[in-house]
């Protein structure tokens, strides 16, 4: 009797374990359209330039886009906040501040998500003249 019941505790345990790998394998993916942004050569018109990179969630998962961690304070996000359905699309805007700067700058966003890798990286560049 007691075989028995640790056999079917056992086998619960394994369903559970299973259940949840199976669930944390689950990834989301996404492509953009283009991961890297040169302003090229900027005058500056306004306090900052943006970059709107478009991306498409190429897999069967919600995408979720937890952070996104900029270089610097002069590097800047926007990023959707609820998740992106399969098949759909959404932009991620890049910002840098040009107040004050002058010359080249090469900034990177990290994109953390439910993705394999976990996160992604898009740049934005130019000169400021």
């Amino acid at each position: 009797m007691k075989t028995k019941h640790l056999i079917s505790k056992l086998f619960f345990i394994f369903g559970i374990t299973l259940f949840i790998s199976l669930n944390a394998n689950a990834q989301a993916d996404f492509t953009f359209e283009k991961m890297e942004h040169d302003f090229g050569a900027i005058k500056p018109s306004s306090d900052t330039v943006w970059y709107s990179f478009k991306f498409k969630n190429s897999s069967s998962e919600p995408l979720v886009i937890s952070n996104i961690e900029t270089a610097c304070e002069c590097t800047l996000a926007q990023w959707p906040k609820t998740p992106i359905m399969p098949g759909r699309s959404g932009i991620i805007k890049g910002g840098y501040k040009l107040k004050g700067k002058s010359g080249v700058f090469n900034k990177s966003l990290t994109i953390m998500a439910n993705t394999l890798p976990a996160t992604t990286t898009l740049t934005i560049k130019g000169v400021i003249k």
